[in-house]
């Protein structure tokens, strides 16, 4: 065992779990930790016995205290070590997305690739890294050069630029190149569909890669509709589900709402890249639940609604909270519905699990006198792979339903 690297002492009882494969360690299961270790330090746990359980990076400032890098206690965290791990997340993408047709998607997912505190999303061999945490700001350097190696990108932009690196102590930073260089908008393909992605400025790392498969599906669900249809794409950004849908069925009018009038500009654009005429489509800048009561208001209904929203809990204090926008949400979007319509409902918030999501689906439409058949619920695509022991990393909750 090192006597050069830090070491934490965990409860009796709380090592099982690390044993088996969870990277976290809360702060409630450390029994004694050094005193003088800077957040993001380097770190193995011991258990009550002395024997080594981990090794990973510390933040005596936060509730998750811990998260871990190795179970092996000769594996050096180092640039070698942070290049296998690049290495193995690259050959799952290359495994399981067809990069001639997608040249956009989550590449390392964190915790779910074995990496915790880094997102990085791949546009055309451009990348966007986001760092949450202490511990990947720590390793943040050897890590670039890492995707530099693996990837060789054309263009690498960090995108600190998120209210969470607070949790850890760290401040939000100004978007900005940190390789190469790139134009304002870059074009990608999904599925041989074209977009515009703005790296720099877009929400998030720019562009919504953990919709691809539900986007593809309504693709299916549109097809066949007949002339005069119509799709509600609600909280629609910049119209990811509507592009796939009109591509589909050119007879279909989408209607598109989204507060944000830059998201719009930037949807019509989509339009137009991919030969659809968008004064054959709708697109209201507005809030979606003041659009729906509207709609309610005047019997209107769509064909397809969906209803895709920000999260609406980032954390537990917030749940209650969210649950009872979702259940808002549900109500409207019920109504919304033509008879025999597809009503496609989304949540991105982790502190909601899928159970308490569905429950308060089930709760809501049994109230509103309609009859619902589940044709399909998603979660994560391929590029979005969650850790088998940690099912809390997971956060994308998406159900189809038909509305009787």
């Amino acid at each position: 065992m090192s006597e050069r690297i830090p070491r934490v002492s965990i409860k009796k009882g709380r090592e099982w779990h690390i044993r088996r494969g969870h990277p976290w360690l809360f702060s409630g299961g450390i029994s004694q930790a050094p005193s003088k270790v800077q957040p993001g330090a380097i770190v193995e746990l011991l258990d009550i016995d002395g024997k080594y359980v981990a090794t990973g990076y510390f933040n005596p400032n936060c509730d998750i205290a811990v998260r871990i890098l190795s179970r092996k206690q000769d594996e050096k965290i180092d640039k070698k070590f942070l290049e296998e791990r690049v290495r193995s997340a690259w050959t799952l993408r290359q495994q399981c997305i067809n990069i001639g047709e997608t040249n956009v998607f989550r590449l390392v997912n964190a915790e779910g690739d074995f990496l915790p505190g880094f997102i990085v999303d791949y546009y055309d061999r451009v990348l966007s890294v986001q760092s949450h945490t202490a511990g990947s700001d720590t390793l943040l350097n050897d890590f670039i050069e890492s995707l530099k190696k693996i990837i060789e990108p054309r263009a690498i932009v960090l995108r600190n630029d998120l209210s969470v690196r607070r949790r850890e102590g760290l401040e939000p930073e100004e978007a900005r190149v940190i390789h190469g260089n790139i134009d304002e908008k870059i074009q990608v393909k999904e599925n041989g569909h074209s977009f515009l992605v703005d790296p720099l400025a877009g929400q998030k790392t720019g562009f919504f890669t953990d919709q691809r498969d539900k986007r593809l599906a309504i693709a299916e669900i549109v097809r066949r509709l007949p002339e005069g249809s119509s799709l509600l794409n609600g909280f629609c950004y910049t119209a990811g589900f509507s592009i796939y849908a009109a591509s589909a069925n050119w007879q279909i009018r989408t209607i598109n709402v989204d507060e944000s009038v830059r998201a719009l500009d930037e949807a019509k654009a989509n339009f137009q890249l991919n030969g659809i005429d968008e004064e054959k489509h709708e697109f209201h800048s507005a809030d979606v639940f003041s659009f729906l009561e509207s709609a309610n208001a005047k019997n209107t209904t769509f064909d397809v609604v969906i209803l895709d929203p920000p999260a609406f809990a980032k954390s537990a204090k917030d749940k209650a909270k969210a649950l009872k926008a979702y259940a808002r949400m549900t109500r409207l979007g019920v109504t919304a519905t033509a008879p025999d319509g597809i009503l496609a409902l989304c949540s991105c918030s982790g502190a909601v699990d899928m159970q308490e999501w569905v429950s308060t689906i089930i709760e809501v439409v049994g109230h509103t006198g309609r009859s619902a058949q589940v044709i399909q619920t998603f979660q994560h695509g391929s590029d979005h792979p969650i850790n088998l022991i940690a099912p809390e990393g997971g956060y994308l909750k998406v159900i189809f339903l038909r509305i009787s």
